[in-house]
């Protein structure tokens, strides 16, 4: 092989390491341009519905309407992004609040102690998460973002670690969702479950609950997936957005949280609409930054 070619050779080998080494801003982490595989395919309902087969009145109707808004599965182009490796804290909350005087909507005073300064800040509108990243000159993340970033770096998989629930892994209760225990969380009963940000194993990016301890506000608007127009029965018939999409207008709401009662609504895929001017005591954020 002529020198030429072997320089060339080494050069290509050490390219993706030269990519990794730009500098994060404090408290992020890169997050490489991708192309990956977004949602789920039809035929995964059947198993979402046995996974969560323990929460009362589970079928493959039911599994239609809260997870057919999962697909089609499709492919989704990323450019590189930088991400919060934690979710943001009471203490950096109260740090946007202090400096700017911000009124939030919210009322996420009411669990912000000095024994929960590293718990993430809850009982914040999407609104009130919208500002704090403004005031950071970060943003949220994008649909498309949070889940890639979530997966760590791994596709096809329900879990950053698998298919399997694993308690051990993420802070969520799992009561197998009785009569009892859910009426207890709907009543909001419960004594608040929160962690400090960090307490549970990251994902393969170096990402911390990405799922669980709290579940996180998203830019988007709460949207079918390209292509989902072909899927009348889904959509229309078992679907949240009814026979009428252009009035459902909430926001996305991903990841999960201490408050889920069961596995299947922890999946990395899995998502939510929420009005943007609520506040839940199960409810963050985590910020994104555009490279520069």
């Amino acid at each position: 092989m002529c020198r030429s070619a072997v320089l060339l050779f080494f050069f290509c080998l050490s390219f993706p390491l030269f990519a990794q080494d730009i500098s994060a801003p404090e408290g992020m982490i890169l997050i490489q341009n991708a192309v990956f595989q977004m949602g789920i395919e039809e035929s995964e309902l059947d198993k979402l519905a046995e996974m969560g087969k323990d929460v009362p009145h589970m079928s493959m109707v039911h599994s239609r309407w809260w997870f057919a808004d999962e697909m089609p599965i499709h492919t989704v182009v990323l450019d590189s992004f930088y991400i919060d490796i934690n979710e943001v804290t009471n203490n950096l909350f109260s740090l946007f609040v202090d400096s700017t005087n911000y009124n939030a909507e919210g009322n996420w005073k009411k669990y912000s102690c000095k024994e929960r300064e590293n718990h993430p800040v809850i009982n914040i509108t999407w609104n009130d998460a919208t500002a704090y990243a403004e005031w950071a000159g970060k943003r949220l993340p994008t649909e498309e973002e949070w889940e890639y970033a979530a997966g760590g770096g791994q596709e096809g998989f329900y879990f950053p670690w698998g298919n399997e629930p694993d308690q051990g892994m993420a802070n969520y209760r799992y009561w197998g969702e009785t009569f009892w225990a859910g009426t207890w969380r709907l009543l909001g009963l419960r004594k608040l479950g929160t962690t400090e940000v960090g307490s549970y194993p990251p994902n393969g990016f170096g990402l911390y609950d990405m799922i669980g301890n709290v579940s996180e506000w998203i830019a988007n608007y709460h949207r079918p997936y390209p292509d989902s127009v072909d899927m009348v029965d889904p959509y229309h018939k078992y679907g949240p957005w009814g026979d009428d999409p252009p009035d459902y207008n909430k926001k996305v709401v991903r990841g999960g949280s201490w408050e889920t009662p069961n596995a299947v609504f922890l999946r990395i895929t899995y998502r939510s609409g929420i009005s943007a001017e609520s506040y839940s005591c199960n409810r963050g954020f985590r910020c994104v930054k555009n490279i520069d």
